[in-house]
């Protein structure tokens, strides 16, 4: 039995993403930060997965149906020469 899975994407905006089949996570990395979906259902997680483009698939499958937190944000320090 699988407990968890790890995808990486050739998008312009998902790096990747994992999900947590016991506990119904899905963690999205994007460039520049990490959200984590609670209550994700394995066929929404495979719809989003299997999708020709996650960022397409994510707006229509995942955001505004699902509870989330962003865990991390990577910031860009500016160099003054």
């Amino acid at each position: 039995m699988v407990l968890k899975q790890t995808n990486h994407y050739d998008s312009s905006m998902i790096e990747s993403s994992s999900y947590d089949f016991k506990h119904q996570i899905l963690t999205v990395h994007f460039k520049g930060a990490t959200y984590v979906y609670h209550g994700v259902d394995a066929q929404t997680h495979s719809d989003f997965a299997t999708a020709d483009s996650q960022g397409q698939a994510l707006n229509k499958f995942i955001k505004g149906k699902f509870e989330f937190e962003k865990i991390n944000v990577e910031t860009k320090q500016e160099e003054n020469v």
